[in-house]
């Protein structure tokens, strides 16, 4: 393959990234916009009238923002976000991979010992990562108070949200970065290249450090189930098992667990991960497609 065509496959395996960050913009602009509007319809029958060059308004326009990213309409922009990407990035990899021919090895995925692995392993990992995350950010005050902000919001309890963490989240951000990017970008580069870019495109996507890094890791292993499936299923389902099970880590680690068995825990949950996630690929061949008439379950 020529230079400028693998070329071509790895810009193209940049557009899906590029695209979620329009996209969010643009519905975070319109979200706002209209909640603003709103909120300045009642000021006005409420006979509130305030100078637009004043420092008022400057603070009133601040607090509508804040009040908007902190209430029930940031919950509805995310379900339209994820809703977005579902309609958008969906299509696109059904007309560009799914269309014409089977995909992957996916049907593996139903044996037990495999659906074993992956929620057993998504809650192993979730717990591993709260553990780490519990012990090692207040050592630095200022990331925990920034991360601290960004998982109120998104650890809302509302049906909304539990909805997107849990169920459309992981649908649309496997689409995106495994489903496209990943799967575009192995066909310029060697997959090995690929799995790391999708996996730093990942991080990068989240815009915040903390989460930043936790999510580059949790990419590469969404990446490397992707390949060893040559489908996005596995990785949607573990997806699924590691935010859904962060509504439970607070039931187990509790403000007032001491350190050592708080440490005992991560390390038992982190052994624990690394034996799930092994069932999870045991036995499966990396195969990107295979004939209908030829996928089959291993009797490994």
């Amino acid at each position: 393959m020529k230079f400028w065509k693998k070329f071509g496959w790895f810009m193209l395996g940049l557009v899906p990234g590029i695209a979620v960050f329009w996209w969010q913009m643009l519905a975070s602009a319109v979200g706002i916009g209209i909640y603003s509007v709103l909120r300045g319809m009642e000021a006005a029958a409420s006979g509130i009238q305030m100078d637009v060059n004043s420092p008022e308004f400057e603070q009133y326009t601040n607090q509508i923002t804040a009040d908007f990213m902190s209430g029930a309409s940031y919950s509805i922009l995310m379900f339209v976000v994820y809703i977005g990407y579902l309609v958008m990035f969906g299509l696109w990899f059904w007309l560009m991979f799914c269309r014409k021919k089977p995909t992957g090895n996916w049907k593996q995925v139903l044996k037990p010992q495999r659906i074993a692995g992956i929620i057993g392993g998504g809650i192993a990992i979730q717990f591993a990562l709260s553990v780490a995350l519990t012990t090692l950010l207040p050592l630095f005050p200022k990331v925990m108070e920034s991360y601290s902000e960004i998982m109120n919001t998104l650890g809302s309890e509302s049906v909304l949200m539990i909805i997107c963490v849990c169920l459309l989240a992981p649908i649309g951000e496997e689409l995106i970065f495994r489903g496209l990017t990943f799967r575009i970008m192995k066909k310029g580069i060697p997959w090995q290249a690929a799995l790391i870019v999708q996996a730093l495109l990942f991080g990068v996507y989240h815009l915040n450090l903390v989460q930043g890094i936790y999510a580059a890791l949790l990419g590469l292993l969404l990446g490397y189930c992707a390949h060893r499936y040559g489908s996005v299923l596995p990785g949607i389902l573990l997806h699924m098992a590691v935010n859904s099970s962060s509504y439970l880590v607070g039931l187990v680690l509790t403000d007032s667990m001491e350190l050592v068995p708080m440490i005992i825990v991560g390390v038992v949950a982190l052994a624990a991960a690394i034996g799930f996630l092994y069932l999870t690929v045991k036995g499966v061949k990396a195969k990107e497609f295979i004939p209908a008439e030829a996928q089959s379950i291993p009797a490994s």
